[in-house]
Order: structure tokens, then C-alpha cells, then sequence
């Protein structure tokens, strides 16, 4: 569900570019006593309205996380401030599974020294769906074309890196690639030169969150709490 027409999309609760997660990092570095804000000599009174804004910023990561028959997922590059739901920006930012703007997200939870069930449900969620969703047997090469402009294609290589898509389809959870006029494509090569060269359609970023997981398991969780997920899995 989008919001009203008459609200510009800068009124969703934004993770695109990573907005959310630099505002919560920016909290956190107030609140745990950061010295590059030691000569501001903040006051405790303003740590402790940090603090609290940085509990409601998990609270609305946990509550917007995409759930589908029962399993957290990812999030969407934004959601609706009023209904949480996944929600369109650009013509071309359709609401989506998001492959990039997640991976902060997880690492950010990845952070918390003590996390809750939720947090940890949370990673491993959507740890699970990286590993799901992860593209095999292509990369991204430019190719110069006959009028001396550099053009971004798609080639097979088996040995190529893991990539994922930016974006996914809500319902079908496949990638999908889209020009400003809003209609999703199923390869890169469809939609216009602008759009095919002037935004990262494909991203290597979940591996990093992938590489973390299991060593991020090992030190947060206790041993009976691995022990559950691993014989869940």
C-alpha cells in the first residue's frame, strides 16, 4: 500500500541510501559517548533522548521488516510511515524486496552487544533470504558502443562473484529492472540507456553480511540459542 498522492515519498520511512541506518549510527555515536563529540560536551539529558530515539529506530527496523508466510524476509528501500508496508518512491524505485539497502540494515543489528530474540530472528531472517536469492553465473561489463558511449551489459561467466539484484518482485520474488516510465523488466537490456547505466541495478553487498553471520552467531548468542537455530536449519 503507497501513501496518500498528495505526500511527496520523502515522507516514508526512508532506508534508500542508507538514510535510517547513518541517522541511527549518528544516535548511537551520541549516546555511547563518541569522542569526536567530546568538545560539544553533550548533555546527559540529550544521550538519554539519543538513546530513546535509537530504541524506536530498532522498534520500526523489526516492524517493517517484510514478512511472507511466516518468515522474515528484508525490507523494501522504503515503507509507508502509516501502514509500515513497502512503498514506491521514483517512477523506477518501485516497492520491492530490497537487496542492497537491507545489508546496513543487518549489520547495524549485528551491532547490538546484547540483541533481543526479535533482533536475532530478525538476522538470521534475513541472512536466510540473502542466501535464497543470491545470482550465479553472471556479471556486469561495459561494452563501448558505436557512438563512443560506454554501455553496461550483462554477460555469463561461471566464475563470476555472487551478485543479487536491487530489487525484487513482492509477489514473485525474482529480480526485476525498471525505466521511469514504471513498468518492470526481466533483464537489464530492456529498460533505456539512462536508467541501464545511471543506477546500480545489481549489488555484492548481502555477501558481506553473509561472511559476518556465523561468527556474529557464535559471539552474541548463547550456545543453547545456536544450537536451536542450527537444528531449525
Amino acid at each position: 500500500m503507497l501513501l496518500d498522492n498528495t505526500e511527496p515519498y520523502s515522507m516514508h520511512i526512508t532506508y534508500n541510501d542508507n538514510a535510517m541506518v547513518n541517522t541511527m549510527k549518528f544516535l548511537k555515536s551520541i549516546f555511547n559517548n563518541s569522542q569526536v563529540f567530546d568538545a560539544l560536551k553533550i548533555d546527559k539529558v540529550i544521550k538519554e533522548k539519543a538513546k530513546k530515539a535509537f530504541k524506536k529506530g530498532i522498534e520500526c527496523i523489526l516492524n517493517t521488516q517484510i514478512i511472507v508466510d511466516g518468515e522474515r524476509t528484508v525490507w523494501c528501500a522504503q515503507h509507508d510511515a502509516k501502514t509500515l508496508a513497502p512503498a514506491k518512491a521514483r517512477s523506477y524505485e518501485l516497492a520491492s524486496f530490497s537487496g542492497a539497502e537491507s545489508v546496513d540494515i543487518v549489520l547495524l543489528l549485528m551491532e547490538e552487544k546484547k540483541p533481543s530474540m526479535e533482533i536475532i530472528a530478525s538476522v538470521n531472517g534475513a541472512v536466510n533470504w540473502f542466501k535464497n536469492h543470491k545470482i550465479e553465473g553472471l556479471k556486469i561489463e561495459r561494452e563501448i558502443q558505436e557512438n563512443g558511449k560506454r554501455n553496461r551489459i550483462v554477460v555469463k561467466d561461471k566464475n563470476a562473484p555472487t551478485l543479487w539484484a536491487r530489487f525484487y518482485d513482492l509477489d514473485t520474488e525474482m529480480p526485476y529492472f525498471c525505466d521511469r516510465d514504471g513498468i518492470k523488466k526481466k533483464t537489464l537490456a530492456e529498460i533505456g540507456y539512462n536508467r541501464r547505466n545511471g543506477y546500480s541495478w545489481y549489488t555484492n553487498k548481502p555477501q558481506v553480511a553473509l561472511d559476518k553471520h556465523q561468527e556474529w552467531l557464535l559471539q552474541t548468542i548463547c550456545y543453547s540459542d545456536v544450537l536451536d537455530y542450527l537444528i531449525s536449519n
